[in-house]
């Protein structure tokens, strides 16, 4: 009965990743890059730090969807899996992955914090909007992210998976196991994006107050646009990518305390679906 379950679990993850995967990572590239070309060649968006924000955002989005929707496509829709075969990618991987998630957030949660500061009321927060400060930051941020990948290179492994009884690559420190689950999935993925919807709406209020504000109608215009943006790119990338955190999080728990092969057949259909699930953001972006 386990096999028949195993067997049609992939089956149904094949033609997922083949008719919805596809579409979703040819939309997610194309949408990127067009936002990397505006982004780039209009001299307002140059000279705008929630622009700067949004650009760097876009690509590592980019690198998300290499590195997360086409592996995805290529395991499930083909059966191919470079990190069976290849330990070091295995590692680096999952590095470059979460370096990619995490920077990607940031850099949202950065730009409509500064769309909240551009619309305050009070000038002395529009000096924290400057296109110098937002090369600081993310330069500064994407080291620290690049220094949390480091154990994520260090803690993963091949391993022999319950299941199928096939190698996988798989975190092998149970205490890494744990703060994966709570500190990664849990606390970064989640709170950060909460932060950002926290800020968005706040953004959204200033917006609505700046029409009786002595601002230039094309600056109130450009701030109207970019915060209905951002908060439109927050709300879609949270909601969407809430099932797969959490899902992930309770598979990372359950993984050395139940031995039950069709609950763990369950558990990695239900962490695929969340997965390409959360893809709908980068479509969005």
């Amino acid at each position: 009965m386990s096999s028949i379950v195993y067997e049609s679990h992939k089956y149904a993850l094949k033609l997922m990743a083949i008719y919805y995967g596809i579409p979703v990572f040819t939309l997610g590239v194309v949408g990127s890059c067009l936002n990397i070309i505006v982004f780039l060649s209009l001299k307002t968006f140059r000279q705008s730090s929630c622009a700067f924000y949004l650009l760097m955002m876009s690509i590592f989005d980019l690198g998300r969807l290499f590195t997360t929707t086409l592996r995805s496509i290529l395991i499930l829709g083909f059966g191919i899996d470079w990190s069976l075969s290849s330990l070091l990618y295995c590692r680096i991987h999952v590095a470059c992955l979460t370096i990619c998630i995490l920077t990607s957030i940031t850099c949202l949660c950065l730009a409509i914090i500064d769309q909240y500061l551009a619309t305050c009321q009070h000038i002395r927060w529009h000096e924290y909007c400057q296109i110098k400060l937002a090369y600081r930051l993310v330069f500064i941020l994407t080291f620290i992210w690049i220094l949390h990948g480091i154990p994520y290179a260090i803690f993963y492994d091949h391993i022999t998976s319950p299941t199928t009884r096939e190698i996988i690559c798989q975190i092998t420190n149970e205490n890494f196991i744990i703060y994966h689950a709570y500190g990664f999935f849990l606390t970064l993925n989640n709170l950060l994006p909460i932060l950002s919807v926290i800020f968005g709406y706040m953004a959204f209020q200033n917006c609505r107050a700046i029409a009786y504000q002595r601002v230039p109608i094309f600056r109130r215009e450009l701030d109207k646009q970019l915060t209905v943006m951002v908060l439109i790119q927050v709300s879609i990338n949270f909601l969407t990518f809430l099932p797969y955190s959490i899902q992930s999080m309770c598979g990372l728990i359950t993984l050395s305390e139940d031995k039950n092969v069709p609950f763990r057949a369950n558990m990695a259909l239900a962490s695929r679906i969340t997965l390409f699930f959360s893809m709908i953001g980068l479509i969005v972006s």
